[in-house]
């Protein structure tokens, strides 16, 4: 007998397995397939979860952002992050202003200043709301007319906003924090469960 002898085996004395075997051969399979598609599902609902934080200042609150959407360049130089591979003329964006601490209660110095900077302002809904740590915030929901950059959008579009304004620790010294979540006034519903989940982090009850 060669070494060869012992890389073939002889078919005639090959048996195939029992039933049984074949059965528990094939529940294995299924097994594992199962397995890895929960693995597949488990590791997508994780990354569907998870966010980028931006910080404010040591030992202060983190503002979540979605990891995949894009900054985006503003004029003032405020943080901006925008849905990628949106065709919408506005698509859903976050935004976060650091401002100045007004004198004057939230609740009646944020909707004037926003009916101020916004064309066609049409205030929606209002509302006192606490963050995950309890401090006090104040939510706004309005509707306003925004012209889009992109040559080819229409020259107007109706888009709904929503801001969520409190006051934090930035640089050393305390300022108003706004953050702003908007999409066009078709778009929101598709939005909205990403904007859901931002206000979940911040631990803000949905309103």
């Amino acid at each position: 007998m060669t070494r060869f002898d012992n890389l073939f085996m002889d078919g005639r004395s090959h048996r195939l397995p029992a039933s049984w075997q074949a059965r528990v051969g094939d529940l294995l399979v299924l097994l594992v397939a199962g397995m890895l598609l929960l693995g597949g599902w488990m590791f997508k609902d994780w990354m569907y979860d998870q966010f980028r934080y931006l910080a404010l200042d040591e030992n202060e609150i983190a503002i979540p952002y979605p990891p995949n959407w894009i900054r985006q360049s503003s004029p003032r130089g405020d943080f901006r992050v925008i849905a990628p591979h949106d065709a919408s003329a506005f698509p859903p964006s976050e935004g976060v202003r650091i401002l100045p601490s007004p004198n004057a209660p939230l609740a009646d110095a944020w909707p004037a200043q926003r009916a101020a900077e916004l064309d066609d302002f049409i205030e929606l809904k209002r509302a006192r709301v606490r963050l995950a740590d309890n401090r006090e915030a104040f939510l706004l929901i309005y509707a306003f007319v925004a012209r889009p950059e992109q040559e080819d959008a229409p020259p107007l579009v109706a888009v709904q906003g929503m801001d969520l304004v409190f006051r934090a620790r930035y640089e050393g010294a305390k300022h108003l924090v706004a953050i702003t979540l908007a999409a066009e006034t078709s778009d929101w519903e598709r939005a909205w469960p990403t904007f859901q989940r931002i206000l979940a982090k911040l631990g803000v009850k949905t309103p």
